[in-house]
């Protein structure tokens, strides 16, 4: 029985002595005056990245990982990347970190405290960090048309009542201006066609500029669609022509008139289906027209109605704005089984208070919409006016506003003279920034700026 006894109490001792003697992994941060602190922590991880950029890793001590949170664009900079690590004091850390590694994989370190046998390894471990980006729209610039050299209130405003974009440069009426500044650059080139007058006016998505000319301004009769192949201090080339029909007022384009797949469309004179044209243009090159009918009168209210399309794709999303008996609607579709078979959505307006119309719009109902895409969203940028102010907005197909009207109400008093109001988008590809530009014939020029942004 002491033998047993005995035997028992050895195997207790060695267990006891294997335990205490496990310092791999198990620091005590107790601290031996021979050999030392027994701490082996890894305190914080930042990757450096080649732009000079950092991401901090998040460490955690109960696996012994670290997480690095990156995003798609920077995979090709982790590949070859360095790290600044601070660990515990008296600590040492292998391999240096100082040392370029492939961050896109695992990448061990192993700190051995300052006792020089405690140790402890990490691993790092690349996570997709999931950025959600949003539309962000700002104020750019905002200028009296007097102080544009555009006339005023008082005088007549009738030759600078249309508003377009010609590359980098914003255009109204004849007059050029820098649509970053709008400092003004020159005159538009209207060589061939100085005897027409302008009945309307529009860009595409690309910053091609086009505009409806007639003989004598009037827009119901046969008119010419002309465009800027070469820019505005360019001379003008034919692009539509119509010997019978009435092509002239509210026009607009999506994608490029000149390279790839476009449309221009244009209203089809005023009745009880609201007509409008759809031309399809590949390359340049004429490739069939839409007789469309939108199912909404167009000779009620003011006998404005507008159609505006978010891309190239005849089939692809459009806005419409429409005037009715003492308000204004705005609606919108993607896709038709066939030209006169369009299933509209009613966005509801959200101006409140001054003259809104029953749909919230602005009850003088006059305005314009265009269509645009940004940041792989289609969008519908809006100007409308009610008896006391001017309303602008852009918003999305499913009625999010991104620019809230109520955000952006002009005070422009109006005393039954006609209010023409304008709106164009223009698209910065080098910068990704997209701007809406708003015009009121005789009272003002406005921007608005729309970037991208990591929620």
């Amino acid at each position: 029985m002491k033998k047993l006894l005995k035997s028992l109490a050895y195997v207790a001792l060695a267990g006891f002595v294997l335990t205490g003697c496990t310092e791999k992994d198990t620091p005590s941060g107790e601290e031996d005056p021979v050999r030392g602190s027994t701490e082996c922590r890894i305190e914080s991880f930042v990757l450096n990245l080649g732009d000079q950029t950092t991401i901090t890793g998040d460490v955690y001590d109960y696996d012994k990982s670290i997480d690095i949170s990156y995003t798609t664009d920077q995979i090709e900079m982790m590949k070859a990347a360095t790290a600044t690590i601070a660990i515990s004091k008296g600590a040492s850390i292998s391999p240096d970190p100082a040392q370029a590694a492939d961050y896109t994989q695992p990448v061990s370190f192993t700190v051995t405290a300052e006792d020089g046998k405690t140790v402890r390894t990490y691993t790092t471990r690349p996570v997709e960090k999931v950025v959600v980006l949003h539309t962000k729209v700002e104020p750019a610039l905002s200028k009296t048309t007097t102080e544009m050299g555009l006339g005023s209130e008082t005088t007549s405003a009738s030759e600078y009542k249309f508003i377009g974009v010609s590359g980098d440069k914003l255009i109204i009426g004849t007059k050029v201006f820098d649509y970053k500044t709008f400092a003004a650059v020159g005159e538009l080139n209207m060589d061939g066609y100085t005897d027409q007058k302008m009945t309307g006016m529009g860009n595409d998505h690309a910053g091609n500029l086009i505009a409806a000319v007639t003989p004598d301004g009037d827009a119901s009769t046969p008119t010419t669609i002309i465009c800027w192949r070469n820019g505005w201090d360019q001379a003008p080339s034919e692009y539509i022509k119509s010997e019978t029909s009435y092509i002239g007022k509210l026009i607009s384009a999506g994608g490029n008139i000149f390279e790839g797949q476009a449309v221009v469309s244009a209203q089809g004179g005023s009745g009880p289906a609201g007509a409008h044209f759809v031309f399809e243009r590949l390359d340049g090159i004429a490739n069939g027209y839409h007789a469309v009918e939108t199912k909404h009168p167009s000779n009620d209210g003011n006998w404005s109605q507008m159609i505006s399309p978010c891309s190239s794709d005849p089939l692809g999303t459009w806005f419409m704005f429409e005037s009715v008996s003492g308000g204004t609607e705005i609606y919108t579709w993607t896709g038709w089984s066939a030209p006169n078979s369009i299933a509209m959505t009613q966005i509801p307006g959200v101006v409140d208070g001054i003259a809104s119309g029953p749909a919230g719009w602005g009850n003088f109902t006059l305005g314009a919409v265009r269509g645009f895409t940004y940041n792989n969203t289609a969008y519908g940028a809006l100007i409308t006016t009610g008896w006391q102010a001017t309303y602008v907005s852009i918003v999305d197909t499913n009625g999010e506003f991104l620019l809230n009207p109520n955000d952006a109400t002009i005070t422009t008093s109006h005393t039954g003279s006609e209010a023409i109001m304008q709106i164009t988008y223009a698209y910065d590809e080098a910068e990704n920034t997209g701007y809406v530009f708003v015009l009121e014939a005789g009272v003002f020029v406005k921007s608005w700026k729309l970037t991208v942004a990591a929620e």
